[in-house]
C-alpha cells in the first residue's frame, strides 16, 4: 500500500474555495488530513460507489474513506445531468446488486449464501439519489437489498431523515461485516470517520454543534 501520509505542500493541491493546501488523497486540509489513520483492508465483496458530483464537494463526506481503505473499492463520480459514463457501463456488465432501500428490496442477509459480486452504493442526498436512479434506468432493474441497522448512526454532523439512516461508509461497513462474517474487522474505517467528525465538531465549536445537530439525536 502506498504511503498516504501528508508530508508537505508538495503532496497536496490548492483548494480555490478555501485558499489553503489540501491533501491530494483525502482532499482535506493538511491540518485535518486523516490519511495517516487509514488502515488497508482486503474485501471479498467488491464495492462500487456511485458518487453524486455535488456530494464530492462535501468536505465531511465518508465515501473517500472507504475508497482509500478498501483494496477492492471504486469511487465513480456521476452527474445526473450527464448520465453517460464508461466506468458505469463496465460495472453494469459485472452482474452487480444494488444496496438501496425500497419496497422491492430484500434483506441484505440473503446475499450471504451467494458468491461475491459487486455491491453498488449511491453516495448522495436522498433527493439526489432518486434523481440518479431516474437517470440510470438499469439501476432500477438490478436486484436490490437493504440494511436494517440496529444502532443509531454515528455520523453526527449531517442531518439524516431518521436516526437509523446510515452514512455511505457506515452502510458499506455494515454490509461487509455481515457478508464476510467478520464482525469488527472493518471498524478501522469507522475509527477514521469518528476522528474526522470530532475534528469537525471541534472546528465549529461544541455550542454550534449542540444547537444544530444534537437536537436531531434526541428527537
Amino acid at each position: 500500500m502506498p504511503d498516504l501520509r501528508c508530508t508537505g505542500a508538495g503532496n497536496g493541491a490548492r483548494d480555490p474555495a478555501m485558499s489553503r493546501s489540501v491533501c491530494s488523497q483525502c482532499l482535506r486540509p493538511h491540518s485535518v488530513c486523516y490519511c495517516a489513520r487509514i488502515v488497508s483492508q482486503s474485501n471479498n465483496w467488491p464495492i462500487s460507489i456511485i458518487q453524486d458530483v455535488r456530494e464530492a464537494k462535501h468536505a465531511i463526506g465518508t465515501a473517500r474513506i472507504a475508497m482509500l481503505s478498501l483494496e477492492n473499492c471504486a469511487l465513480i463520480p456521476f452527474d445526473p445531468e450527464r448520465p453517460h459514463n464508461d466506468a458505469l457501463h463496465s460495472l453494469q456488465t459485472a452482474e452487480p446488486v444494488l444496496i438501496y432501500p425500497g419496497p422491492e428490496a430484500r434483506p441484505v442477509t440473503e446475499l450471504a449464501e451467494q458468491l461475491p459480486r459487486p455491491l453498488i452504493f449511491i453516495d448522495a442526498s436522498w433527493r439526489r439519489s432518486r434523481r440518479i436512479m431516474h437517470s440510470l434506468p438499469w439501476l432500477q432493474q438490478l436486484p436490490s437489498y437493504s440494511l436494517n441497522p440496529e444502532t443509531v448512526s454515528r455520523y453526527r454532523i449531517r442531518k439524516q431523515p431518521q436516526a437509523s439512516a446510515l452514512s455511505t461508509l457506515e452502510a458499506i461497513v455494515c454490509c461487509l461485516q455481515l457478508l464476510e462474517n467478520n464482525p469488527g474487522r472493518f471498524d478501522s474505517l469507522l475509527a477514521v470517520m469518528d476522528w474526522m467528525i470530532e475534528k469537525q465538531i471541534s472546528h465549529m465549536g461544541e455550542e454550534t454543534w449542540l444547537k444544530n445537530y444534537r437536537s436531531e439525536e434526541k428527537s
